[in-house]
């Protein structure tokens, strides 16, 4: 029995075949980086953000998707791709590269989707417009990935997000009106987030039109503030063991239709300090598996405050 909605089952129901996201880096920063909002970045993002895999400095866009698919399709047998923007915060540009950037990828006859993460405060109107209009042009689909982690401002306040939750709703409701999936990001163990923290962001991803989520742990980036406070005994990693329930108890409350991309985060070893736990990835998630079935919890088993459950008494 399938007990949440898996990404890959996802994408092949919705294409008929295999489909491989694909990781493309621009030549962008972060507007908590320039010193726009900040320049320290958020606590626990490294100096190169989260390209530890492309190795595509100064390259195209067209000549990386290449190089990618010609080594990836016919390991995975996959024929169509996502072309991921993966890099610091790919909205924060002048309008007139992101559009060049977006044209160039759905431009490419084996790319079927375009997914482009960025920041809440980095959503504006005319950069979905151009979205949007690429979109109908060549006929791809769009997913627009949004960092929240938490829900607790507090949290939010210690990450140096330079955010808060309001941004978050402003971004999602506007994205929802273009009809364009919407993928949101959470760190599930913050050791300055309880539990009830964890399902509340559960349910506010709920009530907005969020069609994917990605659940990780946190690790510990080599360079980062994070690894100095961790390195001066000023914060403490919760135990993998924190984690899983942390992750059962937010699919619990997480709306049945939403799409799990990841459950579980991976991150280059040498970059990193620590990651999972010192776990491999997979075990981490076999663990969550063996903890829904044991508990015969499924996706969205605990999303009933929707929809004013108050008055459904009077509705019977």
């Amino acid at each position: 029995m399938e007990r949440y909605r898996n990404y890959s089952d996802y994408l092949k129901e919705r294409y008929g075949e295999k489909v491989y996201k694909i990781p493309v880096s621009l030549p962008v920063t972060c507007p908590n980086r320039d010193g726009c909002l900040s320049s320290g970045g958020c606590i626990f993002c490294g100096s190169i953000g989260a390209d530890y895999e492309t190795k595509a400095v100064g390259m195209g866009i067209t000549r990386q998707l290449d190089r990618s698919m010609a080594h990836v399709g016919p390991k995975y047998k996959a024929r169509k791709f996502i072309a991921y923007f993966l890099n610091f915060t790919n909205t924060y540009a002048p309008l007139s590269d992101f559009k060049s950037w977006v044209e160039e990828a759905m431009s490419h006859p084996a790319v079927v989707a375009v997914d482009v993460s960025t920041r809440p405060d980095c959503i504006h109107e005319a950069y979905l417009d151009v979205l949007k209009e690429a979109s109908l042009r060549y006929g791809k689909d769009v997913t627009v990935e949004l960092g929240l982690q938490s829900s607790n401002v507090h949290t939010l306040s210690v990450l140096n997000r330079c955010h808060g939750l309001a941004e978050f709703i402003d971004a999602s409701l506007r994205i929802g009106r273009y009809g364009f999936d919407l993928c949101t990001h959470v760190i599930a163990d913050l050791p300055w987030d309880d539990r009830l923290d964890v399902a509340e962001t559960a349910k506010i991803i709920s009530a907005l039109p969020v069609t994917e989520v990605k659940l990780h742990s946190l690790y510990i980036v080599k360079g980062t503030k994070l690894a100095d406070m961790y390195e001066k005994g000023e914060v403490s990693l919760l135990p993998m063991e924190e984690y899983m329930e942390r992750a059962v108890l937010f699919l619990s409350y997480l709306r049945k239709d939403i799409v799990v991309q990841r459950m579980v985060g991976r991150a280059s070893g040498g970059n990193t300090i620590t990651v999972n736990g010192g776990s491999p990835w997979w075990e981490v998630k076999d663990r969550i598996d063996r903890l829904l079935e044991e508990r015969n919890i499924t996706q969205g088993c605990r999303c009933h405050y929707l929809d004013g459950r108050a008055v459904r008494q009077f509705l019977k």
